[in-house]
């Protein structure tokens, strides 16, 4: 609690100050429990932006996105020190070189190392495909390893990802492309089949603190590029390393930018989700809800809305969530409209995880 609550407090319990003269106090307790403004952390052009976030080891918060998208050359990245409210000036990833990006995403490991991962597209005549890559960094996010290519046969324009990669041990990264989902083996650089073999699309994959899978798959195999849904299965659960996978019936419409699921410290899992218009494919809002039982049931009464401009976002958003501290959540996403306050940026917005009581 902030310092001048404290002193409010003790004058009450003093009797010095009358209860009905501590608006200050109710103020301040009342932020404590709402998400913040949304907080610029950029300015943007358009297209792909496609931001991705990850907390390093170190506490700082780092954000990678695309300037301007659909095939933009470089990957810029803006790092805050003081828990999101705050941060600089963005500079490219000086290691991507001969490169078209798609957007990928950022891992912190077990180690404290932090994987960031893109995809280039690639042309040749009508053929058109994506070439996954990766990058490292063991300081925190300031310097970064040479490109790693990850071998993968008969590439697509679909050979992409969204989500944070899923960490089986030290050498095995389960990476959830949209055309197929595969192990990474790093000490081999080499590619294994994951679980059953299923293809769980561009989606989620997490992990919670008994070993349980939980995929954010809405059917129980994704057809590629799109096809008729077929087995609706709306989220699976697996406990035996993904060999067998059960349906959660409880997720979300997906969507196009789809939604995000982040495993908390204490266990709690949190939805981020996003809340469409009616008859339309518009986004409208951000949600988080969460789950104390690894995703069997949700939370639905006490969902946190935090963010709603009063009309369509613009650029679909992708929002994304990671645990700052033990007390605030952040979520990162983009925001095109270029009739905001500063026009097309990047946002931050922090939530207190007592804006889920009741």
């Amino acid at each position: 609690m902030h310092r001048r609550s404290l002193i409010h407090l003790l004058l009450l319990f003093l009797g010095i100050l009358p209860v009905c003269l501590s608006p200050v106090l109710a103020e301040s307790h009342s932020a404590e429990k709402s998400p913040s403004a949304p907080i610029r952390v950029c300015t943007v052009i358009s297209g792909h932006i496609h931001p991705a976030l990850c907390r390093a080891a170190n506490g700082d918060l780092l954000a990678v996105y695309n300037e301007n998208g659909g095939g933009g050359e470089e990957l810029l990245l803006s790092r805050s020190t003081d828990g999101g409210l705050h941060w600089s000036t963005s500079k490219p990833i000086p290691t991507i070189k001969d490169c078209s990006i798609y957007p990928g995403s950022l891992t912190t490991l077990k180690n404290g190392e932090i994987v960031l991962h893109w995809s280039c597209y690639r042309v040749e005549g009508d053929l058109r495909w994506r070439v996954p890559q990766f990058c490292t960094s063991k300081d925190h996010g300031i310097t970064w390893s040479p490109v790693t290519e990850i071998p993968l046969a008969h590439l697509t324009n679909y050979t992409c990802l969204r989500h944070p990669i899923l960490e089986l041990d030290a050498d095995r990264w389960v990476c959830p492309f949209y055309d197929r989902t595969v192990i990474y083996h790093r000490k081999t650089n080499s590619v294994f089949p994951f679980g059953d073999g299923r293809n769980h699309g561009m989606v989620p994959l997490v992990q919670t603190a008994n070993g349980t899978f939980i995929s954010g798959a809405p059917q129980a195999s994704s057809p590629v590029p799109v096809g008729k849904p077929e087995q609706m299965v709306y989220g699976l659960r697996s406990s035996d390393q993904g060999q067998s996978w059960q349906a959660l019936n409880n997720l979300p419409y997906f969507g196009v930018a789809g939604y995000d699921l982040t495993v908390l410290k204490n266990g709690t899992l949190v939805l981020t989700s996003i809340l469409y218009g009616v008859g339309r494919d518009d986004e409208w809002a951000f949600e988080l809800t969460l789950s104390h039982d690894a995703g069997k049931t949700w939370d639905k009464t006490n969902p946190v809305i935090i963010y709603n401009p009063g009309r369509p976002i613009k650029g679909r958003g992708w929002p994304r969530t990671i645990q700052i501290d033990e007390h605030t959540l952040g979520t990162l996403f983009f925001d095109l409209d270029p009739k905001q306050d500063g026009g097309p940026g990047v946002f931050f917005v922090r939530t207190p995880l007592a804006a889920f009581q009741k």
